[in-house]
């Protein structure tokens, strides 16, 4: 009787654990899907409502999720205590603190991170092109993760499955 629900708890464990894998892989898309919403938030508002970034930040962490509107606020607020850092590196430390809270890889931080340079320029059109290249390099991001995310699910939990049997005969 014991050994039955050893086995269960094996194969249980094993499965979840590949569930849990397939789980922070849709965490990853949707945070990169909100990215891109704010992005092209972001280029609304610098192309149509001519705000100041600082002032864009304010008015897209209202139309964002969490952690992207949190840290948006935090944005926001620093830049407008006029410490003497440039936007760019507000930004940039602002990603970094809330890294954590976001389920992205490294390569997605870094698109995170470089769109801060992108808003560097002082002409509107040329924030407006430079905003285009990061949703563009985003939107390449998501296809690619699209792709995959089905054969790699079936992948995950078919290893967490034969994994499990696998141990359980070995342990039997």
């Amino acid at each position: 009787m014991l050994r039955l629900v050893g086995i269960a708890l094996l194969l249980l464990g094993t499965v979840g654990y590949s569930f849990c894998c397939c789980r922070d892989m849709h965490a990853r898309l949707d945070c990169l899907y909100e990215m891109k919403r704010m992005y092209e938030l972001f280029y609304s508002q610098v192309g149509y409502c001519l705000a100041a970034f600082p002032e864009a930040c304010r008015m897209v962490a209202q139309s964002v999720n969490p952690p992207f509107s949190e840290m948006l606020r935090d944005i926001y607020e620093e830049a407008e205590q006029n410490t003497g850092k440039p936007f760019p590196q507000i930004w940039e430390d602002q990603a970094q603190l809330y890294y954590p809270e976001f389920s992205l890889k490294k390569e997605d931080r870094v698109l995170l991170t470089e769109f801060s340079r992108s808003l560097g320029y002082a002409d509107r059109q040329l924030q407006e092109r430079a905003i285009g290249h990061q949703m563009d390099a985003l939107s390449n991001t998501i296809e690619k993760v699209e792709t995959h995310m089905a054969e790699r699910e079936k992948m995950i939990m078919s290893f967490g499955v034969m994994g499990g049997l696998l141990l359980v005969i070995v342990l039997l």
